[in-house]
């Protein structure tokens, strides 16, 4: 009868320890997801309504002005380079995570030209990527757009509309 009754205490002791155990899993786990959640605001708090970005230095400006609409992006973009021909136009796109990748149609010389654009987005600036690219279509286009490079050299910042 004893060993009846050790052996009730230990199992009920073990199954204590247990549910124990995963109550401290569970709110890990919830931790974790909370972090998670925190990290993904941080990076996608561009992600509704207007926003403006800008590189100005030594006579060159960089202007990129989108509203993002859910994974849709639309907007103009500017280059304005020192003593050289500026050219500007609207871009419309697609938002995939932080990477903004769109059709740049724009004016220069008098002249209508078509080609892709990439952009990685943050909460305080933007970052042009440079990659292999090839007609297509009538527009020039990255060959991979995953294999894009985004140089900081020219990194535009997040200002408000009335800057």
């Amino acid at each position: 009868m004893k060993a009846i009754n050790i052996g009730l205490i230990l199992l009920m002791c073990s199954t204590a320890c247990h549910q124990e155990q995963k109550k401290q899993d569970i709110t890990a786990e919830k931790n974790d997801m909370a972090k998670v959640d925190q990290q993904q605001l941080d990076t996608v708090s561009y992600a509704h309504g207007k926003n403006n970005y800008r590189y100005v230095k030594n006579g060159d400006t960089i202007a990129l002005a989108i509203t993002i609409e859910g994974d849709k992006v639309h907007g103009d973009l500017l280059y304005a380079w020192k003593e050289k021909d500026r050219n500007s136009g609207h871009i419309d796109g697609v938002l995939k995570g932080d990477v903004l990748l769109a059709d740049y149609t724009f004016s220069s010389e008098g002249q209508e030209s078509v080609r892709q654009v990439v952009f990685k987005l943050s909460k305080d600036h933007a970052l042009e990527g440079y990659g292999t690219m090839e007609e297509k279509a009538g527009k020039m286009s990255f060959v991979d757009p995953q294999k894009v490079t985004y140089d900081e050299k020219f990194t535009l910042e997040k200002v408000n509309a009335g800057d």
